[in-house]
């Protein structure tokens, strides 16, 4: 008896196989569609294919069912199929297009979208995708003239989409935009910490610090530990001089990301309190975190000049430049060396002559006691130095 059990279910899968077999590639397409099991779906579609390897819309549900699995590679094999069969369908091309998107291939993405665009300008959700594009690769400016073409008036954009656009705008320095995305978002009700944070960054690029100042303190308070909030009011406060705001920003950064920027910049304000032993032990976590980064050597080597710990000091300038050759400050800062410390003159002028070289501009400095002028004390003051720079 269950030898005649196994024969029947043999059978029943047999004569089931040969009737799938028999439906046209129509029917099998329209038993892929409502199938929700997407492997089963792809099973369907491939039965299609077999029979009729140029059914361009079978290849374009195998490349959907194979991109909702996750297997993009796959979905673009086929999609590149339906381009191939079918070259003038707009959304054939956006399909691809957001398959190579979601491989992080944004290149590839965005000639994707531009090609359905042309043969399709009216249709705005190209445009919104080719504009996500354009921010991923930094193009703010380019992303914005797509977000605009999306939205069409900015004054009626919904929620979602302001909110996507108002950090691209204040990326591409368009502050002018940027105000009118967040009075929309505002005459929308939005009272967020992403609002206040927004309108802070506008004022702050408008140099209305205090104003700004109070728009990042209402952010932090809509969403405490929002690190990004910090870090805009502390460059605030440190902007108007108020360095002890600034310091117990930065340590509140700092306990939220214990990054090496966040040490450096730390570091600057202790400069400026002329706290330089603080600042060294700052440039020098930052160094811990990141061993190769040239301007935490550069930094740390200033304070180092300052607490006159030369050697050291010259030790950190030269470390900067065998990371970083191409960088102007620390051949300025390794001159200063030669001078304050060796009265060197001849590596003085040779390391300052480097500098020019790698484009150092800011003369003036030189000759002011309150930025780099005090390493150049009475050499400064020689026609020679003077020559050497403006010549």
């Amino acid at each position: 008896m269950r030898y005649l059990w196994t024969s029947l279910l043999i059978l029943v899968g047999i004569t089931a196989t040969a009737q799938t077999r028999l439906q046209s590639p129509a029917q099998l397409l329209e038993r892929a569609k409502q199938e929700s099991n997407l492997q089963m779906q792809i099973g369907l579609l491939n039965q299609i294919i077999e029979q009729n390897p140029n059914y361009v819309d079978a290849y374009h549900y195998r490349a959907d069912a194979y991109q909702a699995l996750g297997n993009s590679r796959q979905a673009i094999a086929d999609y590149n199929q339906v381009v191939a069969l079918r070259p003038k369908d707009p959304f054939r091309y956006y399909a691809r297009g957001l398959a190579y998107s979601h491989q992080k291939e944004p290149q590839l993405a965005l000639a994707d979208f531009t090609r359905a665009i042309h043969l399709k300008p009216s249709h705005k959700n190209f445009y919104l995708a080719r504009a996500r594009e354009y921010r991923l690769v930094g193009k703010y400016n380019l992303a914005l003239a797509d977000y605009t073409k999306y939205v069409g008036n900015w004054s009626r954009a919904s929620q979602a989409a302001l909110e996507e656009a108002i950090p691209v705008s204040l990326e591409a320095n368009r502050y002018d935009l940027a105000q009118q995305q967040v009075d929309a978002l505002n005459a929308l009700g939005n009272d967020s910490a992403s609002y206040h944070f927004w309108q802070g960054r506008i004022f702050q690029s408008d140099n209305k610090m205090d104003e700004a100042i109070s728009s990042f303190s209402k952010a932090i308070n809509r969403r405490d530990g929002w690190g990004l909030a910090y870090q805009w009011r502390a460059a605030a406060y440190r902007d108007i001089g108020d360095l002890e705001a600034a310091l117990e920003d930065y340590t509140r950064v700092l306990e939220l990301e214990p990054e090496a920027y966040w040490f450096n910049r730390r570091g600057l304000v202790y400069e400026e309190q002329k706290a330089f032993d603080k600042a060294v032990a700052d440039y020098t976590r930052a160094i811990e975190l990141n061993p190769k980064w040239a301007v935490a050597y550069n930094n740390r080597g200033f304070a180092r000049m300052n607490l006159k710990q030369w050697e050291k000091a010259k030790t950190d300038f030269e470390t900067a430049i065998r990371l970083d050759p191409s960088a102007p400050t620390p051949y300025v800062n390794l001159a200063g060396i030669y001078w304050t410390f060796k009265k060197d003159r001849k590596n003085t002028y040779a390391n300052l002559q480097k500098a020019i070289k790698r484009n150092f501009k800011n003369y003036e400095a030189l000759f002011d006691d309150d930025q780099k002028g005090w390493m150049f004390k009475n050499i400064n003051q020689t026609e020679e130095f003077r020559t050497l720079l403006y010549k």
